[in-house]
């Protein structure tokens, strides 16, 4: 028997099997993988309260919303946390204003709705004004920066 190897095959067979791997997915990782798994949420607003903070000393009185949002998985990968995107509008129906909320999906099993909150304090609330939440896909990759879940900065 023959037992001498032809290092030209050794060196093929080991680039074919890496290859093999990278499809499999292990090649499957950074700011791609992020935008593939974020692809597989889906939020809404359930609700939300307007709670208006008493005034301390000088200090004028604020207001904090809270936005009662449900979100669900339909993918087999998951996030810890997402970015979710704020729209708010006025009583004539014209946004007036745009925020980004990160919330927690560590918890979130596939095909499962799950409920979380997100407090927002720097928004002028006015009586008749509306909320709209949404898991915005795709991100250009020029925005990237401005959501947690590719690296940004909280």
């Amino acid at each position: 028997m023959n037992t001498r190897r032809n290092p030209f095959l050794s060196a093929l067979s080991l680039l074919g099997l890496s290859a093999l791997f990278f499809t499999l997915g292990c090649g499957d990782r950074g700011p791609e993988r992020v935008a593939r798994i974020r692809a597989q949420y889906e939020a809404r607003l359930n609700g939300f309260v307007v709670r208006d903070l008493p005034a301390e000393g000088e200090t004028p009185a604020r207001q904090e919303i809270l936005l009662d949002i449900l979100v669900r998985r339909d993918g087999r990968d998951s996030l810890d946390g997402l970015t979710l995107d704020l729209s708010v509008a006025g009583s004539g129906g014209a946004e007036k204003a745009r925020r980004r909320l990160w919330v927690d999906t560590s918890g979130i099993d596939k095909g499962v709705e799950v409920q979380v909150t997100a407090t927002v304090a720097d928004l002028d609330y006015q009586p008749g004004d509306g909320f709209h939440v949404e898991v915005r896909h795709p991100i250009p990759v020029a925005e990237r920066g401005d959501y947690r879940e590719f690296g940004a900065n909280p």
